[in-house]
């Protein structure tokens, strides 16, 4: 089960010790049902958290509660996204919503699929906006099939140094460097086209960098119209004017640090895992 990141509860951990109490994060836990969640041992979680600082207070049953989310516990994952949407809406009453102590858990949050929105507050002087973390779609993305999909096929293909700069993409945005994964992304879209090319079109690999703008010419035919066919280059009004389209995109807002969000670079992710997909089966192996 794909469930919120260590990083992201390392967020939270880091905002909620500053500004509430060992009682309050007590509270905190046993208000986000996550001492219900089967698998929990709760007599246990209070035997290892007794005397602690506030920082393991919290710590040790978030990554218990996370240990288990992952191997697929509906409870454990219901009740991480509780406790951070609880601990959102104590941060937000003592500081407003849009303060800098929530940008670093709302960009975690972004990265894991979900995104922090807020209702608006009742007009009592005491009324605090009410948090939801709302899925961005039906599960991360990439899917992780997809991911073991494309890299076994850049494997199969023996496209190895794609599949190497797709892994470490994957790497970085998971650990959420945004602006390494885009770089690696871009990497593995050329290192992908110029194989492409070599194989199908003739074109030749000169061995030097930045070949991807003239290996792209070679699979896709300028003023071409529908239907694509398999195995030749694609018809720019068929497939040929959204991979010029994506390839543009790739060398904006790339690897230089501060200018890619989570959100942008979840976008690259979906769009060049399914961009490589396409391409690997319209270009298939030749026999």
């Amino acid at each position: 089960m794909n469930t919120l990141s260590t990083k992201t509860l390392g967020h939270l951990i880091q905002v909620a010790v500053t500004m509430m109490s060992k009682s309050d994060i007590r509270d905190l836990i046993m208000q986000s049902g996550l001492y219900d969640a089967d698998g929990m041992d709760t007599e246990e979680l209070e035997l290892r958290t007794a005397g602690q600082n506030k920082n393991e207070t919290l710590r040790i049953p978030l990554l218990d509660a996370h240990k288990l989310a992952t191997r697929g516990n509906r409870d454990a994952h219901n009740a991480l996204l509780e406790i951070v949407r609880l601990g959102a809406e104590r941060i937000a009453a003592w500081y407003g919503q849009a303060t800098a102590k929530l940008a670093a858990l709302r960009e975690a949050l972004v990265s894991d699929g979900y995104e922090m929105r807020w209702s608006q507050p009742g007009l009592l002087p005491d009324a605090t906006p009410h948090c939801r973390l709302v899925p961005i779609d039906p599960d991360t993305i990439p899917v992780g099939t997809e991911i073991t999909a494309l890299e076994a096929e850049l494997d199969s293909r023996g496209y190895a140094e794609a599949r190497e700069h797709y892994v470490l993409a994957v790497k970085h945005f998971t650990e959420q460097h945004y602006p390494s994964a885009n770089g690696q992304l871009r990497n593995m879209v050329e290192s992908l086209i110029v194989n492409l090319a070599v194989d199908h079109t003739g074109y030749s690999d000169t061995g030097k960098a930045n070949q991807g703008g003239q290996a792209i010419k070679n699979l896709y035919t300028q003023g071409g119209r529908p239907p694509a066919v398999i195995g030749q280059p694609l018809p720019e009004f068929d497939g040929g004017r959204m991979l010029h389209g994506i390839w543009e995109t790739l060398h904006s807002n790339g690897s230089h640090p501060g200018l890619s969000d989570a959100d942008e670079a979840r976008l690259r992710m979906q769009l060049c895992t399914a961009l490589a997909r396409f391409l690997l089966k319209h270009f298939p192996t030749k026999l």
